[in-house]
């Protein structure tokens, strides 16, 4: 058994061998490269068990030897045991969202099909046994890959370079696989992120989220991409701020990472929407925490967090007024035929907007924002060191600085909204905005206080935003419109008939008016509610 912890690199093959070559490599490497060739089969049962419980069974043929290896995810083992009523379970990898983390089960065998008997960890066996997977394993996909590895050798670690060229076969379909690994051989996994940090400087690599395995899944079942809603962790009262800021910052980063392959994809809109979902919360936290954050990692984060916002926004905004503005007008009115130019120009302009979010995915900028904060996350380097004879900010309790962060946050949306008569559309987005950022630190900091209090401020926080969401949604309408008038100007091919503008702004004028009748009643059930923290 052994912990397999690395990171993959896309890159193409031109750029690996760039990258075998590169001076840093060169200077760090133990002896000369090793060339195998891997010929694999993935094995699992007609419904795909292994994969759902976040497992891989292979058998590998490396020269002459055949292995048999048993992946699985630490959290997923955990809760194997767990439900067998074991103690023991090993925590999730400190940081899932960057490194791919997996504990491995690796034997000889000379068997040409998987041998349950093989497999050392006894509560594995008796799952493979009570599942009678043994006969229902079946092959699945397979993959043949050129590899060369080197062994490095970066500060106090040993990590072996993995150079991978090859293609991965399912259903009679291919795809081809270059791509670099960094497993972490011995010593702490912040010199992975470290090591790839210093080679991002002078190849531009995007880090891999997915596994050969499941690529191998996916590539089986045609399947596009599934978005990723995320989870929303519970603080625990005897949490430091440090370890609740990791844990935050963790699973934001994980949502972040689980949709870049939905938006790479461009099928989904839910894709775009989710990832800026986990972006906005990442932002919301920084500025909320922004006291404790060290000068450099806030201005850092503060900087490419809204670089990365402004890239994937576009895209959002199109899919939001195609789908839930457009397309209802035009349901409303389908034989109107001014509408008909203008989705052909939405549906060009949100072509774009996409190909500019899949873009700055791909950017190597993208990949050095995760790999900064996820060094950080693991260092602790992300917050300020405390003043001589100041206690460590980090270190306190974060029971004594949500009570703070709630009321402020309170009081911005309050002082927002007292002003809100006569205001304009987009200062009373001022309110949405406001009223989000106070949700975000809610739903931060609820596993601190009671569930039933915390719900119902939730639901009063969601009615105020929800009035106002027709509103931002206008706003932004009138804003691309605007983009589409001036595009139109410059390229006949893109004009569409004023009339059709006219049409969607009285559309969203009357939803405006709808919904603002409610805005009252929901600010005034918010304004009476008691804050349920500092009891």
């Amino acid at each position: 058994m052994a912990d397999e912890i690395e990171l993959k690199l896309s890159l193409p093959p031109a750029q690996l061998e760039k990258l075998r070559r590169h001076p840093f490599v060169r200077m760090i490497a133990q002896g000369r490269a090793k060339r195998r060739r891997l010929v694999g089969t993935y094995f699992d049962s007609e419904d795909f068990l292994l994969r759902d419980r976040r497992m891989a069974l292979r058998l590998r043929d490396v020269g002459q030897q055949r292995l048999q290896t048993l992946k699985i995810a630490p959290a997923s083992y955990a809760a194997l045991l767990a439900g067998r009523g074991l103690g023991g379970g090993r925590a999730p990898a400190a940081s899932p969202a960057t490194v791919q983390h997996l504990i491995e089960y690796e034997t000889v065998t000379e068997s040409d099909g998987p041998d349950i008997g093989l497999i050392e960890d006894e509560a594995l066996r008796d799952f493979f046994r009570d599942e009678r997977l043994a006969e229902r394993l079946e092959p699945v996909f397979s993959t043949d890959i050129d590899r060369r590895t080197l062994l490095l050798r970066h500060a106090d670690a040993e990590i072996e370079l993995a150079l991978d060229i090859g293609e991965i076969h399912a259903g009679g379909r291919s795809e081809a696989v270059s791509e670099a690994e960094l497993e972490l051989k011995s010593g702490p996994p912040a010199r992975l992120y470290e090591l790839a940090l210093l080679l991002s400087e002078q190849l531009p690599f995007r880090l891999e989220a997915r596994s050969k395995a499941e690529r191998g899944y996916a590539l089986y079942e045609q399947l596009a991409p599934t978005p990723n809603r995320g989870r929303k962790p519970e603080l625990q009262p005897g949490m430091t701020v440090s370890e609740a800021f990791a844990l935050l910052a963790g699973a934001c980063l994980e949502q972040m990472r689980g949709n870049e392959s939905a938006v790479l994809a461009g099928a989904d809109p839910e894709g775009v929407h989710q990832l800026r979902v986990a972006l906005r919360r990442l932002r919301a936290l920084v500025s909320l925490m922004k006291t404790v954050l060290a000068p450099d990692a806030a201005a850092f984060l503060k900087e490419e967090l809204r670089w990365l916002q402004q890239s994937l926004g576009p895209a959002r905004d199109w899919d939001v007024f195609g789908i839930g503005t457009l397309k209802p007008l035009a349901r409303r009115l389908p034989n109107e035929p001014s509408l008909g130019g203008l989705e052909k120009a939405v549906e060009a302009a949100r072509a774009q907007a996409y190909r500019d979010a899949q873009a700055a995915l791909a950017d190597v900028r993208y990949s050095r924002l995760l790999l900064r904060l996820a060094l950080w996350l693991q260092e602790g380097g992300w917050h300020r060191r405390p003043e001589f004879g100041e206690p460590d900010p980090a270190g306190r309790p974060i029971t004594e600085l949500a009570d703070a962060l709630l009321s402020r946050r309170d009081k911005a949306l309050r002082r927002t909204a007292r002003k809100r008569k006569g205001r304009s559309e987009a200062e009373l987005h001022e309110v949405r905005i406001a009223a989000k950022k106070l949700r975000y630190a809610v739903e931060f900091f609820r596993g601190l206080y009671g569930s039933k209090a915390v719900k119902r401020h939730l639901v009063r926080l969601v009615a105020l935003q929800d009035t106002l969401g027709t509103l931002n949604d206008a706003v932004v309408g009138h804003r691309l419109i605007d983009e589409l008038e001036a595009a139109g100007a410059q390229d006949r091919k893109r004009a569409f008939e004023p009339y059709a503008a006219g049409l969607v702004i009285g559309w969203q004028a009357a939803r405006i008016e709808a919904d603002l009748g409610h805005f009252a009643a929901a600010w005034d059930d918010y304004r009476k509610a008691r804050p349920f923290w500092g009891r």
